[in-house]
Order: structure tokens, then sequence, then C-alpha cells
């Protein structure tokens, strides 16, 4: 039969083994995340200096696409590296809490056996019991605390996780591949002027013109050829054409620009009569299909970061309560006073600016 010295602990055991020692089973992910972070910086560095030796034997507008793009492909595996470097960290630091909380609760647990033994054979008696009682509840109050505390913390580190490992390259990014192959088939070797052209116009080729409606906020993409195949194009208010990288990123622009002028409402849900921002958001890309957390700080999740100057349509700006849908040259939709056009921009009152991320 139990003491009841172990009955009133169990909760606290039972706690303290919930809890765990913070150490992992196996192999060390936080030394692999560095690892493979380590990998990433050198097939970058390789990816850069076979690329310049491969482009400087050709000059032509596929050679300078290429370029462009393989260059995304480098950023990305770039961001990659730093997210698996910064998620190994979140990993030593969640490990530690954890570590932290076990300590906290054996020493919990062991306040609790020493108050007990403390009140000597008389913790055998119902007077006994009864002064022990109110003992193991305010220790399984302070056990109780721990748990909570740690959750929280390890709760603050997850959403850090989230917002890592997600940069994947959008999937109109021709691969690697396709580009070297395109720039060795459509120009040979130039034995009197090596190098690249570079003095065209900056909006003469396709995957030109798509860096710029991107990157320059005054960029206007011309309504012909795509940029990128897959691209779709979108009419702007203002009457000029943005390409959206697929029919999805399109669906949810427009769907979006449908909803100008309708009221902001806090709270609010109501397409055509009343929208906050990320229902704003929310309902567009429910239109395409997509299903978007409600929350404007948490619908960074739902995709993966990139870069301004790689902004394309559909895109979102995130703040810590603020989201806006990008909708090309230069301008996104948000959810003001009513739904409107405004500049790109990363300010939001005193939000943080969470980055720029494109749904999947």
């Amino acid at each position: 039969m139990s003491s009841p010295i172990d009955l009133l602990a169990t909760p606290i055991r039972t706690l303290l083994a919930s809890v765990g020692t913070g150490e992992m089973p196996g192999a060390d992910p936080a030394a692999e995340l560095r690892d493979c972070c380590c990998r990433l910086e050198g097939s970058s560095r390789d990816l850069e200096g076979a690329t310049q030796k491969a482009l400087s034997q050709w000059r032509s507008r596929a050679a300078d696409s290429a370029e462009q793009t393989i260059g995304a492909h480098r950023r990305h595996g770039r961001q990659l590296a730093d997210d698996s470097a910064d998620l190994a960290d979140l990993l030593d630091e969640g490990r530690a809490e954890v570590a932290a909380a076990a300590r906290e609760l054996r020493t919990v647990l062991d306040s609790f056996v020493s108050a007990a033994d403390a009140l000597g054979p008389s913790v055998y008696t119902p007077n006994g019991v009864a002064a022990l009682i109110p003992i193991a509840a305010e220790h399984l109050r302070r056990a109780l605390a721990v748990v909570r505390r740690t959750h929280d913390r390890l709760g603050a580190l997850a959403r850090r996780a989230q917002r890592l490992g997600r940069q994947a390259a959008p999937a109109s990014m021709p691969d690697l591949a396709t580009l070297m192959k395109q720039v060795s088939t459509s120009a040979g070797p130039s034995s009197s002027r090596p190098g690249r052209q570079t003095d065209r116009p900056a909006t003469s080729s396709g995957a030109s013109t798509h860096a710029a409606s991107a990157g320059d906020p005054h960029a206007t993409a011309p309504a012909g050829r795509p940029p990128t195949p897959g691209a779709v194009p979108v009419t702007l208010p203002d009457g000029s054409v943005a390409w959206a990288p697929n029919q999805r990123a399109a669906t949810a622009v427009r769907a979006a620009l449908s909803q100008r002028g309708v009221p902001y409402a806090w709270g609010g849900t109501t397409p055509g009569r009343g929208l906050d921002c990320s229902a704003l958001t929310q309902y567009a890309y429910r239109q395409a299909g997509v299903e978007l957390p409600r929350l404007a700080q948490d619908q960074d999740t739902a995709g993966f970061r990139v870069d301004r100057s790689e902004l394309l349509p559909g895109d979102l700006a995130v703040w810590s309560g603020h989201v806006a849908m990008i909708v090309g040259n230069g301008q996104m939709i948000e959810a003001g006073d009513p739904v409107g056009l405004s500049p790109i921009r990363t300010t939001n009152l005193d939000q943080t600016f969470e980055g720029f991320y494109r749904p999947r």
C-alpha cells in the first residue's frame, strides 16, 4: 500500500515525467541542422563559381535570364542556410528550457518530500495527512507554474520556428538544368567579345521584365508575353498590368481588388459589407482554394518568405498585427478604412514587420 507521501507526490512526479529531460534520442538534430547550413553555404559558393565560369562563355538574353534566376536560387539557398542555423539555435534554446524545467520540478519534489519527512510518524495519522495535504497543494501549485511557464516559452520558440524553413523556391522558377541548357543552346561562344550582353533595356526579355516589375515600385509589366511560364496577367485599377506567378495568385488578387471601397470592420469577415485586414486576405485566397489562418500575424505560416526584390502579385506583407496583399507594380491592397490600394511599405504604426510571404 502506498504511503500518503507517495500518493500526494504522484501529481508532481507525473509532471516531471511529462516534461522530460531535454535530451533527444538518436542523432543531435541541432548538430545536423548546422551541418546542413555548412553544406548549403558550400553549395552556394560552388554554384556561384560554376555560374560565373559558364556564363562568361556566352552573351545572350537567355544567359542574363539564367543569371537572374540562378541568383534567386542562390538567395533562397542562403536563406535556407540562415534558417537552418537559426532553427538549430531554437532547438538548443528549447532543450535548455526543458532541462531547466526538469531541474525546477525535481527541486519542488524534493522540497515536498523533505517537508513531509519533517512531520515524522504523524504523517501516517489522520491529523498528519490533514496537515500534509495543504503542503502538497502548495508544491503542486509551484510545479504547475513551472510547467505553464515552460509551455509559454516553448510556444514562443515554436512560433519563431514557424517563420523559418519555408524558403523553398517558387514553383514558377525554372530549374537550373533547364536554364543552363537555354544558355548553351541559345547563343554560341563569343571569341571577339567575351561576356554577356548588358546594354539592352531592362524590359527587353521576359525574365528581366519580371524582375523589374517585382523590384521597382514604378515598373509596369506589359500585357504581352508572360515573363515566366504560367504567369497570368492581372489588370490593376490604374490600367497597368501586373503578372501573377500562377492562376491561383491571380484569382486571389482579383478577389481582393473586388473588395475595394468596402468599409473596415474590426473582426469583420463579411465581403462587401465589412472586413478587417486578415479577413480580406483570407477571403481573397479562399476564392483561389487556399485557406489562410484567421489572424494576421499567423498568415505567414501558410507560405514561405520572399525578398522584397522578388515580390509578385499575391504575396503577403505581414506585421505583428496587420497584413496586406501585394497586387504588383509597387502597390498592395489592405483593409484600411475603406479597403484600398497603397504603395508597398514595411512600416505600420508601431507594429513589428515580420516579412513578405508567398502562400503555398
